[in-house]
């Protein structure tokens, strides 16, 4: 009953819950940015280095935006090539009991304005979520020691560090998760990117940001991430060749990622089961959309770490992980 009231509170209050908690994940990078900036540079000030790291992920972040409206608005710009190069392909493909299938088949049978009318509350919903994300973390790193503060008041006030030790655990698991993420994605992308550029796919550096942001999604992230660029250079290129290069080019740096560099950086920063980690993105996706997909992993964790501070409800997190030993080890080594 209390999980389904949980669960029911997260649905309902989504439109607030998910932009609080993607700034708190981009307050986790800020601060993974500012520590090691502050070891390469010990003589500069802390809050200097905060504002830094800080200007520096937004600058990233408009920077993609910027990207992915250019993308977009060249996508847009080429529809009716790419209109009538999907006819094509459609119209020679004899499907068993249909015969030719086409695009003006499929827009005949499908009510366009209320596709279009999902699309744009989608975008709208997409760019006030955003823009509450900025206000939330805009007000978070601006009052970062004041929150330290009274979450150290409340631990004390209960008189135990259970509190606190869950979100140290937490906070340590989902910097780890999003540094080695964000490290390894860019490795993708910007191999991809080259095969793209080589391939001459057009948007190259569009469809190198879309899968960048899909390698945040664990297990089927890349494959996903890697349908568009392989259609695009089907519509793009006469023949099959160039999309089969983009498609084995994209996997064959994953597999070379994920195999090679992957490992050595986990170690027990990414200690979550594969298959609790499609059901966590499954479950979140349910909750909050889009968005609840690509924050799914981190907030699995962070409930993995406190559940596993409890006797109770310990045998969940145990499944949650992956060798059976859900707690990180502390910088003393301890596990307690």
């Amino acid at each position: 009953m209390t999980i389904s009231a949980a669960l029911g509170l997260l649905y309902v209050f989504r439109t607030v819950l998910w932009p609080l908690a993607l700034a708190l994940v981009l307050t986790i990078l800020i601060g993974a940015v500012t520590r090691r900036i502050q070891r390469a540079l010990p003589w500069a000030g802390r809050r200097t280095i905060s504002l830094v790291a800080a200007l520096f992920i937004g600058g990233l972040v408009l920077g993609a935006m910027l990207v992915v409206v250019a993308g977009v608005n060249q996508i847009v710009a080429e529809a009716g090539t790419i209109y009538r190069r999907l006819n094509e392909m459609l119209g020679g493909i004899h499907w068993p009991g249909v015969g030719p299938l086409t695009l003006d088949g499929l827009v005949r049978r499908m009510d366009v304005g209320a596709a279009l009318g999902m699309a744009g509350a989608s975008f709208q919903a997409a760019s006030a979520g955003l823009s509450l994300t900025a206000l939330y973390l805009i007000f978070i790193v601006a009052g970062g020691r004041g929150l330290e503060m009274r979450l150290t008041k409340i631990a004390a006030s209960r008189s135990s560090d259970a509190l606190i030790t869950v979100l140290t655990r937490s906070v340590q698991g989902v910097e780890a998760y999003t540094y080695i993420q964000t490290i390894t994605g860019l490795m993708i992308a910007v191999g991809a990117f080259f095969v793209m550029t080589v391939v001459g796919l057009k948007s190259a550096l569009f469809w190198s940001l879309v899968l960048f942001l899909f390698t945040y999604l664990p297990v089927i992230g890349v494959v996903l991430g890697s349908i568009g660029p392989t259609l695009f250079a089907l519509v793009q290129f006469p023949t099959l060749a160039p999309a089969l290069l983009v498609l084995c080019g994209i996997q064959a740096i994953s597999f070379i990622v994920g195999n090679l560099v992957l490992p050595k950086m986990q170690a027990d920063s990414q200690n979550i089961d594969p298959a609790a980690s499609l059901l966590a993105i499954g479950v979140w996706t349910i909750l909050w959309g889009l968005p609840g997909a690509f924050l799914g992993i981190p907030l699995t964790l962070a409930l993995m770490y406190a559940l596993a501070q409890y006797k109770s409800v310990e045998w969940i997190a145990i499944l949650i992980s992956n060798d059976g030993d859900p707690l990180p080890p502390t910088p003393s080594g301890s596990r307690t």
